[in-house]
């Protein structure tokens, strides 16, 4: 066998550079949650509408969780309409408690989401207000008109910087654009509900969180630009089973690349 030249060993370098990179950015949002058995339906209710696989896709992302025991404002609400609600609750940008308390006192930030994202939103539906209220905790609350401000930050679940954050919250965020419409009302075919026969696995402790500094709220033609995109096309509808994130093929097929590379080395 002849000896690598300089030039093969910088390309099998810079594969395997890649290769690691994309390792160390992927997250799995259902499995950081089986962790934590208060959240089993949350989770089985992110798998069963897709919302799982998009989280997954993200770089930036905070997923603001709700427990089971106060799930039972979308219990047997329709798939489009259980999609929609907790497409609010994952916010397109990285947040913990760190980042949250350094937030200015009794000033909202909008939030977009998911939901926004998917271009079905309207009347600012796809934005949360975000507020330290100074005094109690931060609360959530959609920007939609008529909905209630009762949603609070209740503690810091799992963060892996700064690439993905879980928030529990107190319950599930009101939309009353979404909660007075004809989707929200129980349907046979709904997402249900189930509980979880095996035994949980036991709590793992959750990693350390580091400071970030805040963001401001965003300018009015930021705004302006989000509402725009509210009224674009809704794309395909999800399947609800999980897939992998696109980087994961991606690897593979530099991983392939790599191996015809590695056979015709020796050819050169």
């Amino acid at each position: 066998m002849f000896p690598m030249s300089s030039q093969a060993v910088a390309f099998l370098s810079s594969i395997f550079f890649v290769l690691s990179a994309l390792a160390a950015d992927a997250f799995n949002i259902n499995k950081m949650l089986s962790a934590y058995p208060d959240f089993t339906n949350f989770n089985n209710l992110l798998i069963q509408t897709g919302i799982a696989g998009e989280i997954n896709k993200k770089h930036r992302v905070t997923v603001l969780v709700v427990a089971n025991s106060n799930m039972a404002a979308v219990n047997g609400v329709s798939k489009d309409a259980m999609k929609e609600v907790l497409g609010v609750h994952v916010i397109l940008d990285y947040y913990d408690e760190a980042k949250l308390k350094q937030l200015q006192t009794k000033q909202a930030t909008i939030l977009t989401t998911l939901y926004q994202e998917s271009g079905r939103a309207k009347n600012q539906q796809g934005f949360l207000n975000m507020t330290n209220t100074g005094n109690t905790p931060v609360v959530f609350a959609s920007a939609a008109p008529g909905s209630k401000l009762d949603c609070t930050l209740v503690k810091q679940i799992t963060a892996q910087p700064p690439k993905v954050s879980v928030l529990q919250v107190s319950n599930i965020i009101n939309i009353a654009s979404i909660s007075n419409s004809a989707s929200y009302l129980p349907d046979a075919s709904a997402p249900k509900l189930r509980k979880a026969l095996a035994p949980a696995p036991s709590r793992a402790e959750a990693p350390a969180v580091s400071q970030i500094s805040p963001t401001k709220p965003p300018s009015s033609n930021a705004n302006a630009n989000a509402n725009a995109n509210a009224n674009a096309p809704a794309p395909a509808s999800t399947s609800s089973v999980v897939s992998l994130p696109s980087r994961d093929y991606l690897a593979s097929s530099i991983l392939m690349i790599f191996s015809w590379a590695w056979l015709l080395l020796p050819m050169v």
